[in-house]
């Protein structure tokens, strides 16, 4: 009330809220990773504990036929499941902590390129009680993978413990079981997926989406098998139809493996398909939006606003030899429906006629004219999206000058704030602020002219009475580059660990293959 309006007010932590905005990012996309993770790595025990059976089945026929009890059996592999838990977790710890370091520091230029903000985090803050929970979590999801080989181990008869495979076979009834309750996950997790509006029915349709997959891979592994058979049969007669029928024979140990591989291969598909869907209209926004020969700025990570311009100064840089024309910036930070986004004040007319933006709604030359006359904004893609936006429709901003209220003239592909960015004329953004200050200065050379030439005169113009930093059209892109790779680092880290995954995954199902066909290979081996 003292101040009047146009002014906002916020307690320090108001600016948590824009880290926060791209933090929120980084944490659902680890958070689905770590999901993955998690569930491959059970399928990666399973098939250890697969092995163990497929090793110690006479010597579990043997306790058995001594008079050992299903829970004694159990309860053997489970405990064992239950040490590796403990000292796989412990390991985890230790190796998660190293991890945080290294990420804190990347996520830390992230920031500080992005908002301008130069934070070092020295230390990795380690919560006694996220320790605990990821020690708990990991022996429980040692022991639930272990529990279908223990209860496997539990169930073997005595007679049957030197047939091969025969543990393994999977009944009608629980076919039709497991893809019954596949058919219902598929279902709830579409309408979750479709029609849910929250982070929570998001995860639950994704999960739910995974263990319908999870469900239906015994069945989709067989029928797929039986397909390939002919083809393995003609391509390798002997050895394709034994290979087939292990498949078929082991249908337990085949759809573990099945699924493994085809979680880490969607994670690889999946993260590698945003990061390039991504990658891509970034490149094309920085061919269009970023043409200028050169910049004029004040901080070198073009986010730091501390600093500005007088307007006067443009008429200095038009007036240095080898410039053709000057575009003056004004870029400030306000909050918007709760969420800080960015403010872009220039001359509409004249970046309307050498920016050729991508349209996403509205008419290019329509939009331009309108919003270089006062009588509209334009809006940035990501901003439409996250506050559902749509064209015609009437904004209000709380200025120091009072309240503007502008309908949405044009929705543009813009990548200059996470948060989106509102695009007004420099007049209207001076009469409501009270500020013709400027940020950047977008400079177009004349043709033929030397853009080192030209950078040399602005620093010696100015040298001693301004900060500024000028910057070539390649060094600007190389920024954006960079931080487009830090951004994109850990998805990269995380498709890599997929793969690797994949090929252990791989690695033991081929280990059981070989255990529980011993006598057989030697019986090929022996006839030659």
């Amino acid at each position: 009330r003292l101040l009047g309006p146009g002014f906002q007010v916020e307690p320090p932590r108001g600016r948590v809220a824009q880290f926060d905005s791209i933090l929120r990012v980084y944490s659902i996309t680890l958070n689905m990773s770590s999901a993955f993770a998690l569930v491959i790595g059970m399928f990666i025990i399973h098939n250890s504990f697969a092995i163990a059976v497929t090793q110690r089945r006479t010597e579990i026929g043997i306790l058995r036929a001594l008079g050992a009890t299903r829970g004694q059996i159990r309860g053997l592999f489970l405990g064992e499941s239950a040490v590796l838990g403990l000292t796989g977790s412990a390991l985890g710890v230790g190796c998660g902590i190293v991890l945080a370091r290294g990420a804190v520091g990347q996520v830390g230029a992230l920031l500080e390129g992005i908002f301008g903000l130069t934070q070092r985090a020295a230390e990795v803050a380690l919560d006694p009680r996220l320790i605990t929970a990821a020690v708990l979590i990991g022996i429980l999801t040692s022991m639930f993978a272990a529990w279908m080989p223990a209860r496997s181990a539990a169930r073997v008869d005595p007679v049957q413990a030197l047939q091969k495979g025969k543990y393994q076979v999977l009944s009608a009834g629980e076919n039709r079981r497991r893809r019954l309750v596949a058919v219902v996950f598929a279902v709830v997790s579409a309408g979750c997926l479709l029609f849910g509006r929250s982070q929570l029915s998001f995860y639950a349709g994704y999960l739910l989406t995974v263990f319908a997959a999870l469900l239906l891979t015994p069945t989709l592994a067989g029928w797929l098998t039986r397909l390939l058979r002919p083809a393995l049969k003609g391509f390798l007669p002997v050895e394709g139809s034994l290979a087939a029928d292990s498949l078929l024979q082991a249908p337990r140990r085949t759809s573990a493996t099945v699924a493994a591989l085809m979680l880490s291969l969607a994670m690889v598909i999946g993260l590698g398909g945003v990061a390039r869907a991504s990658y891509r209209p970034i490149i094309e926004w920085m061919t269009t939006a970023l043409n200028p020969d050169m910049f004029v700025t004040t901080s070198e990570n073009l986010s730091d606003r501390t600093y500005r311009f007088p307007a006067a100064m443009r008429e200095q840089l038009e007036a240095l030899p080898g410039i053709r024309h000057v575009q003056s910036i004004r870029s400030a930070r306000m909050i918007f429906r709760g969420l800080p986004m960015l403010v872009v004040a220039g001359e509409v007319d004249r970046l309307g006629k050498t920016v050729p933006i991508r349209v996403i709604a509205g008419d290019h030359d329509t939009m331009h004219r309108l919003t270089a006359e006062g009588r509209g904004v334009m809006v940035s893609e990501n901003l439409a999206e996250l506050h559902r936006l749509s064209l015609h429709e009437t904004l209000e901003f709380a200025t120091p000058g009072g309240l503007l209220r502008l309908p949405v003239v044009g929705i543009t592909r813009d990548y200059s704030d996470q948060q989106g960015s509102i695009f007004l004329d420099r007049r209207v953004y001076h009469r409501y602020w009270q500020d013709d200050s400027v940020n950047v200065f977008r400079l177009y050379l004349e043709p033929g002219a030397s853009a080192e030439r030209v950078k040399q005169a602005i620093e010696e113009r100015f040298r001693g009475e301004r900060r500024l930093f000028v910057l070539l059209n390649q060094e600007i892109r190389r920024y954006i580059l960079r931080l487009t790779n830090q951004w994109f680092g850990m998805t990269y880290v995380q498709i890599a660990v997929a793969v690797l995954v994949a090929v252990l995954g791989i690695i033991n199902t081929l280990t059981v293959s070989i255990t529980d066909r011993r006598r057989e290979l030697g019986v090929l081996r022996a006839v030659g």
